[in-house]
């Protein structure tokens, strides 16, 4: 079990997308310097880092209410593929364009709640 996990390489996905946020973090808060990111076609990664970093950095989006704003600016108001992501749309066909970006964002998040519990007002279910 634990082979085909790490063949998906998902853990590698998630480790990634919690340094890129901490890189942004730390030019933000630490070196006090504006941040542009952007990934190549801007549907995936950008919100991912974007919503992540803002997790970290101010913890009104680590309330429910903040939580909630925060899937609303970063992932619906921003225009994110859910159907194409999640095989539901009219091209749920093509491969090519399923991702579970939104999947790996929530467990980047899971992850963060499980180290610093204490930090957040909502809970694992929250999440489910």
């Amino acid at each position: 079990w634990l082979s085909a996990l790490e063949s998906t390489k998902w853990l590698q996905h998630l480790s990634v997308l919690l340094k890129s946020a901490v890189l942004v973090v730390h030019a933000v808060d630490r070196d006090q310097r504006p941040v542009l990111v952007h990934c190549s076609d801007g549907w995936d990664r950008t919100p991912q880092i974007v919503a992540l970093a803002k997790l970290l950095l101010d913890p009104y989006y680590r309330t429910t209410e903040g939580f909630q704003v925060l899937v609303e600016t970063e992932w619906l108001d921003f225009g994110h593929k859910f159907a194409d992501r999640c095989g539901h749309g009219e091209n749920s066909d093509d491969l090519n364009e399923r991702c579970p970006v939104f999947l790996q964002w929530l467990d980047c998040v899971h992850q963060l709640q499980r180290q610093f519990p204490c930090s957040f007002e909502f809970n694992e279910a929250f999440l489910v």
